[in-house]
């Protein structure tokens, strides 16, 4: 049986304490020798409460400087904050796209390719408004017109 031995350290780049077998060059981590050796760079971080992007047209964190496609991934697992908190600190609008334009665009493709909005109706077909129904919602009953016109009003705003 063979024993292996775990080594902690801290990351030299980011700081991050890491507890396994493997040391990169450098002394960095798994996530900053992906990052490097695949051609990342740090960027000048961006001003508080604009979403900046690098030359590939990737959104640049406000906290390292790195750039990624999806900025909520990186944001989760390196800084440990889910993405509403990051906006939430860094000024963002909870609206403004944390991920690439082309990313967006294709994953937006495959969800009509799949035929999401349709499955997306079926699954919440029990969680709707029937004829005849009142739900309590700020202790008063709304009955199922109230809810239409409320619906229409701001569909044509």
């Amino acid at each position: 049986m063979r024993i292996h031995k775990t080594i902690s350290y801290f990351c030299s780049f980011c700081g991050k304490k890491q507890e396994h077998g493997r040391k990169y060059p450098n002394g960095w981590c798994q996530g900053c020798y992906k990052y490097f050796h695949s051609g990342g760079k740090v960027n000048p971080l961006p001003e508080r409460g604009v979403i900046a992007h690098d030359d590939l047209g990737n959104v640049v964190c406000h906290i390292c400087g790195r750039a990624y496609k999806r900025l909520g991934s990186h944001i989760k697992e390196s800084h440990e904050m889910t993405i509403s908190e990051y906006k939430e600190k860094f000024g963002l609008c909870a609206n403004s796209k944390t991920t690439e334009y082309n990313y967006s665009q294709v994953m937006h493709k495959h969800a009509i390719d799949n035929n999401m909005p349709q499955r997306l109706l079926i699954a919440g077909y029990n969680t709707r408004i029937q004829p005849g129904d009142t739900h309590l919602r700020k202790d008063k009953k709304i009955r199922l017109q109230e809810s239409i016109d409320k619906r229409n009003r701001n569909k044509y705003k």
